[in-house]
C-alpha cells in the first residue's frame, strides 16, 4: 500500500478545516465589530425620520366628494391631489 495517499488526503482535510476555521473567525470578528458599532450610537441623540407626508386630498374629503349630492358644490373646493413630502422634520 501507498503510503502517501493516506497522508495526501489527512493533509487536504486539515488545510481545508483550517481555511473553514479562518473563514469563520473572520466573518464573526466582522459581525461583532458592526454589532459595536450600531450598539455604539448616542442613545441621548435624537434619530432623523422622515418628514411627515401630507396626502391631499383627504380621507375625510374624498369620502364628502363621494356622497351623493356631493357633486358640483362639493368640488369647487376640491384641491388637485398630491403627495407632499415637504413637511417639517419628524425625530423619534
Amino acid at each position: 500500500m501507498n503510503a502517501t495517499k493516506p497522508v495526501a488526503a489527512i493533509a487536504a482535510m486539515l488545510i481545508s478545516f483550517a481555511g473553514i476555521g479562518a473563514i469563520t473567525h473572520y466573518s464573526n470578528a466582522a459581525a461583532n465589530a458592526a454589532r459595536a458599532d450600531i450598539h455604539a450610537v448616542d442613545a441621548n441623540r435624537p434619530v432623523t425620520t422622515l418628514p411627515a407626508i401630507e396626502v391631499v386630498p383627504s380621507s375625510a374629503q374624498l369620502r364628502e366628494l363621494s356622497q351623493p349630492g356631493g357633486g358640483a358644490a362639493a368640488t369647487t373646493g376640491a384641491q388637485m391631489p398630491y403627495y407632499s413630502f415637504a413637511a417639517e422634520q419628524v425625530s423619534a
